[in-house]
């Protein structure tokens, strides 16, 4: 839908003079799951019945998912917020779309103008499936080496870089026409449990939520951040509760809309995640959220049966109208405003920017270029990723001229052997391949790993440790001479590291981290 199309649809529209069931229906956000048999059909029903205010999408392929939103968009007499967890690129979540390299390697380019463009043509080809708001970019401190949610999904642990950073996510996606939404409020970085299995606790206090997890939402706010997004995590030297930060009018009316001064539309994060889930029925959960400031309930388990109980509640008065009144109307503001649909288009390919991210992002940590032309190379996949995950870079370093034989580090591997193939002109190089996602838990390296990469360090002349993900593993792996990092196992990622290894390239990357 053209902005044109979709502003004539909004004209007259105003939340006030809406019935009371289509404004419950505005602050709800269910998810549209092209993996999941029978989602499109409850997506229609809630529509029909509810008039949602719009879906989080997860899978499908670009076209499929296009010819979806167009359909439910025809359906509803308001127009419908289609957003997705886009903070690598729309490939992240839609078959066919870009992946860009994890966020970290943004924070390690330094480059606001190639974050400006991810953002642009992430928006671009977002607008052609339909979809209107990106739930990016990450706006939390990573101040935690120890996260296993954030890590690096974060542009690094310095509140200015991620100020700076962040801003130029938000101005390239309102250039490229969808709306973006900043998270996780108030700061995320600092959590050591993943919220989507636990409820974190954070003893933080007044003065380092302000002096840094708060400092990014600020210039996302006068950066002209569409909406922002909620974290289930526990402040009780904030708060005063062991309540997460969804639920709490402290944290959400107090800070956020008094103190911040955001007078914009503030989301939750998915109630699914057990941060918020374990706290009781879905209904009452909610029902707080929306009393402490929040304006939608993203992703609820069951919208119907919530959607039924919000208006059952209506039915009997129990509902807080005006807090429904007030949440609508902002949603009502939002979707008026949506950025201007031009015919712009990038004017760069999204390989050749990722290509150029990934090589302005590969850091050096300490020690150079590979000086044998002989190696036994060593990969650690904490991934499980399969025995090509080092391909593009195994392949890159013998274009180079470099000899070696590749071994797969298992908790079976004889490591005496390995120790035994030593000899004076033959090198070592270990790549170790981690990431972060929602239960995953493949951020950090298994004791085995571990104590097979401390070993091997000291039985080579020349050792190189190459990490691909969080750059948080190299540390305490004192004994390797050289020490690289990159902050993604794609192939341009791993291309980009084997440049710098070889010699055929500088590294220009800054680590944005300080715990190494």
């Amino acid at each position: 839908m053209t902005s044109k199309l979709w502003l004539d649809k909004l004209s007259g529209v105003d939340a006030s003079a809406l019935e009371l069931r289509r404004r419950v229906g505005q602050v709800v956000m269910p998810r549209l799951d092209f993996r999941t048999s029978g989602s499109l059909d409850l997506a229609r029903r809630l529509v029909e019945e509810f008039q949602v205010g719009g879906f989080i999408i997860f899978g499908g392929d670009m076209e499929s998912v296009r010819s979806v939103t167009e359909e439910l968009e025809r359906m509803s007499p308001i127009p419908l917020l289609f957003g997705c967890d886009a903070e690598r690129g729309l490939g992240q979540i839609v078959s066919g779309g870009s992946v860009f390299p994890f966020t970290m390697s943004l924070g390690a380019a330094g480059d606001e103008g190639l974050a400006y463009s991810q953002a642009f043509l992430t928006a671009s080809e977002m607008k052609q499936c339909g979809l209107n708001l990106v739930f990016a970019p990450v706006l939390d401190v990573n101040s935690n080496s120890d996260n296993p949610i954030i890590n690096i999904r974060s542009f690094g642990d310095d509140p200015g870089l991620v100020s700076l950073m962040g801003s130029a996510f938000i101005k390239g996606y309102r250039s490229g026409g969808v709306f973006s939404c900043g998270k996780h409020f108030p700061g995320h970085g600092s959590v050591a449990v993943d919220s989507h299995s636990e409820l974190p606790v954070l003893s933080l206090k007044r003065e380092e939520l302000f002096g840094r997890d708060l400092v990014p939402f600020e210039s996302a706010i006068s950066a002209g951040a569409d909406m922002l997004m909620t974290a289930h995590i526990a402040l009780p030297g904030i708060t005063g509760t062991g309540d997460p930060a969804t639920v709490s009018d402290k944290v959400v009316k107090g800070v956020l809309r008094t103190e911040l001064g955001y007078n914009g539309v503030v989301i939750t994060d998915s109630f699914r995640m057990s941060g918020i889930s374990d706290l009781g029925d879905e209904p009452g959960q909610s029902l707080r959220a929306i009393a402490a400031g929040c304006d939608i309930i993203l992703d609820p388990q069951d919208p119907y049966k919530l959607l039924s109980a919000l208006n059952g509640k209506a039915s009997a008065g129990e509902l807080d109208e005006g807090a429904i009144l007030e949440a609508a109307s902002r949603i009502i503001t939002l979707k008026k405003s949506l950025p201007h649909d031009d015919e712009e288009r990038p004017k760069e390919t999204v390989r050749s920017l990722s290509g150029r991210i990934a090589r302005k992002s590969v850091s050096v940590l300490r020690g150079g270029s590979l000086k044998s032309s002989r190696a036994v190379f060593c990969t650690f996949d904490v991934t499980e990723s399969g025995s090509d995950v080092a391909r593009a870079f195994a392949e890159r370093l013998r274009d180079a001229g470099i000899v070696f034989e590749t071994v797969n580090v298992t908790a079976s591997t004889n490591l005496d052997e390995l120790c035994r193939q030593t000899v004076d002109d033959t090198a070592l190089v270990c790549a170790v391949f981690t990431t972060v996602g929602a239960w995953k838990n493949q951020f950090s390296l298994p004791v085995f790993m571990r104590a097979a990469l401390e070993r091997l360090s000291t039985a080579y002349k020349e050792s190189v440790l190459v990490s691909f993900g969080s750059p948080y593993v190299v540390r305490g792996l004192d004994n390797f001479k050289t020490v690289i990092c990159a902050f993604d196992s794609l192939p341009e990622c791993q291309s980009a590291a084997a440049d710098v290894l070889s010699g055929a390239a500088p590294a220009t990357g800054r680590i944005p981290v300080a715990a190494l």
